[in-house]
């Protein structure tokens, strides 16, 4: 059993690695995540820099991460660079992804298979990657932030529909795999956010998905933030399962 462990469920001494944990999303779980005293990677790819701002905002339970989307030898550097920082790796929330949006006759096989690898071969390297270390760990978790576009399909995003979707059903599979050694995955599932990633998202598509959305409104980071949490540190009795937070958008 890993020590960095001890203190569950109250937060002290886990340690979580994010990715995508520099900006976004990711940022503001890697924030609730250190307010609750939880030791917290935050992943970031080609700049270090909003990773070393947020290590400077929340002081040293959190240290900055490379990890590049898509590779296997980034998804095992990243955890033994949690290892060696914390002493041990107790969960991870897969939160970095990727989007290319476009109707299925205008996008190219290249772009189209880039959405597909990039969010569902990740979570495969991932998962050899961290699996060792967690099941040293005590209620060791893995969550994946997939979207309620996985559930409910949306025109224009086949390839992002397609690849969300999956990410369920991987889930669902790990999580058979792995409960015998105590590993919870589940699956957040969020609705509209604006973020760095849904910026290039047009105007007519925004003012649909605001017609569909019961609440009338987008969603925030930290609200999404709130649920991964969550499911990573408090839903021990979960596994397998899909919490959609989408503001009533999938109804």
């Amino acid at each position: 059993m890993n020590p960095s462990s001890s203190a569950h469920p109250g937060g002290e001494h886990r340690t979580v690695l994010v990715t995508g944990g520099s900006r976004g999303i990711g940022a503001q779980i890697v924030r609730r995540l250190a307010e609750r005293g939880v030791q917290v990677g935050a992943s970031f790819n080609s700049s270090p820099q909003q990773a070393e701002e947020l290590a400077v905002e929340l002081g040293d339970r959190v240290a900055p991460v490379h990890y590049r989307l898509g590779s296997e030898s980034s998804a095992r550097d990243a955890v033994s660079a949690m290892t060696s920082t914390f002493g041990g790796l107790d969960a991870v929330i897969v939160n970095a992804g990727f989007w290319k949006g476009g109707l299925i006759e205008r996008v190219s096989h290249e772009e189209w298979w880039s959405v597909i690898d990039a969010n569902v071969s990740s979570l495969s390297y991932m998962a050899r990657a961290v699996l060792p270390s967690l099941r040293q760990a005590k209620d060791p978790s893995i969550v994946l932030v997939a979207s309620v576009v996985g559930l409910i399909g949306h025109a224009g995003d086949t390839a992002y529909g397609a690849a969300k979707a999956a990410m369920v059903g991987f889930a669902r599979s790990l999580a058979k795999e792995v409960g015998r050694d105590g590993i919870r995955v589940n699956v957040l599932a969020p609705g509209f956010v604006d973020t760095d990633m849904t910026s290039a998202v047009p105007d007519t598509a925004r003012e649909r998905i605001y017609d569909e959305t019961v609440l009338r409104r987008f969603g925030t980071a930290d609200e999404i933030a709130k649920a991964a949490v969550f499911l990573s540190e408090d839903a021990t009795y979960c596994t397998g399962s899909v919490l959609s937070v989408d503001g009533g958008w999938s109804l």
